[in-house]
């Protein structure tokens, strides 16, 4: 009797079918104009020398933000940029990361939440363009396999939905108001 391997709680894959050319779809993941289309509040991306090395052992210190120069709304974001990402969700919260790998118009990896990564490919399938997204090394705690593992996978799977919608001309899902009551937790923003 053949036993089933056990849950592997530091990754999980989604994917979506879009009616869309996979060139479209990727400027809607890799540019401040696109992303707010469908996934953030507001976006910028900045060219740096890329991420520091996640072996070293000396304090690193990292400049702000606000001391690099962004590029323009409309333009792709390229590998060793810093971005930071602010969503609708609980009044803006923000996220600062490295793009870490690209393959215009196919493959985007970028870092999530501090080890985590995300990597999003797309691939042409007839008229429709298949968009699959691995998130990966989160952490293998209890806290992180339910804030991390659980929470990102049922975001990310709204977030591809809301994608999908906006890239084939329908409405954009997210909710950008706050509930008005502390009883209804929203799954839209």
């Amino acid at each position: 009797m053949a036993t089933e391997p056990p849950f592997d709680w530091s990754q999980f894959h989604l994917g979506i079918y879009i009616n869309a050319q996979p060139d479209a779809l990727y400027d809607l993941w890799t540019t401040p104009i696109g992303l707010t289309r469908w996934f953030l509040r507001a976006a910028a991306f900045a060219p740096t020398d890329g991420p520091p090395s996640r072996n070293s052992r000396k304090k690193i210190v990292i400049p702000p933000f606000d001391d690099l120069a962004p590029r323009p709304d409309q333009q792709r974001c390229e590998v060793n940029d810093r971005y930071l990402w602010e969503w609708h969700y609980n009044g803006g919260i923000t996220g600062e990361e490295w793009i870490l790998a690209m393959r215009p118009p196919t493959k985007l990896t970028f870092g999530f939440g501090g080890r985590m990564e995300v990597e999003v490919l797309l691939r042409k399938q007839g008229r429709t363009c298949e968009v699959s997204l691995r998130q990966y090394n989160i952490p293998a705690n209890g806290r992180a396999r339910q804030n991390l593992h659980m929470g990102c996978r049922t975001a990310w799977t709204f977030f591809l939905t809301n994608l999908k919608s906006v890239a084939e001309g329908g409405a954009d899902l997210l909710e950008t108001v706050r509930a008005k009551t502390t009883q209804l937790h929203l799954v839209n923003i």
